[in-house]
Formats: C-alpha cells, sequence, structure tokens
C-alpha cells in the first residue's frame, strides 16, 4: 500500500459521507440511532386525533405539544369530549420530528401510539 491508497481511501469515504448527505437524510440517520423510539431533545411532538377509525380523513390536531405523553393526554381529552372516552370508535397517533409535507401527507420521523 503506498502514499496514493491512503488518499484514495480518504476520497472514497469522503465522496460516500457527500453522498449520504446529498441523496439521504443524515440527521434522520443519527437521530434513529439514539431516540429509536422518543422524541429527540430538541424535536416536537404533534398529535393527532381521529374520531372515527373508519375515516382517517378526518382529524382534529394539535402541534407541538410537549411530549409523547402529552400527546396522550390530550388526544384522550378530544376523546372523551366526542364521547369516547376509551377510544372505541377513534385512534390516535403522536408524530415526532416532522420532516416535510407530501400533499395532504405529514411525514414524521416516528410515528408513536
Amino acid at each position: 500500500m503506498g502514499k496514493n491508497s491512503g488518499s484514495y481511501l480518504a476520497l472514497v469515504i469522503i465522496g460516500g459521507l457527500a453522498w449520504w448527505f446529498v441523496v439521504g437524510e443524515p440527521i434522520v440517520t443519527i437521530v434513529n440511532r439514539f431516540w429509536p423510539e422518543t422524541p429527540a431533545p430538541w424535536e416536537d411532538v404533534d398529535a393527532v386525533y381521529y374520531p372515527d377509525r373508519g375515516n382517517l380523513l378526518v382529524e382534529v390536531s394539535a402541534p407541538h405539544v410537549g411530549t409523547v405523553e402529552a400527546c396522550r393526554a390530550w388526544v384522550y381529552d378530544r376523546a372523551a369530549a366526542n364521547s369516547d372516552p376509551t377510544l372505541t370508535r377513534g385512534d390516535y397517533e403522536c408524530g415526532i420530528g416532522f420532516l416535510r409535507n407530501m400533499g395532504s401527507l405529514r411525514v414524521y420521523r416516528l410515528t408513536v401510539r
């Protein structure tokens, strides 16, 4: 292995990292590594309540509720106000780390119940 092989390896590594930044989502990959099932300290949690689990086009949402626990509390309050305190008719999700909109669909790094 000569002097050029080290330069070649460095170029390959730098090129690979550049490619990852261009076509991948490096921040999401890193966050998923350390917070695979919970919000990272800087991530927002959005609450989405579906009054009728058979019709997910109808929703009530609250952005930036704070934590997953706060999301669940907010959802159960809405469900109780809708005469469904045990969520037998409705459903919900807590979106963690909003990434982008795809039409009317909101994409999150992680969605939990």
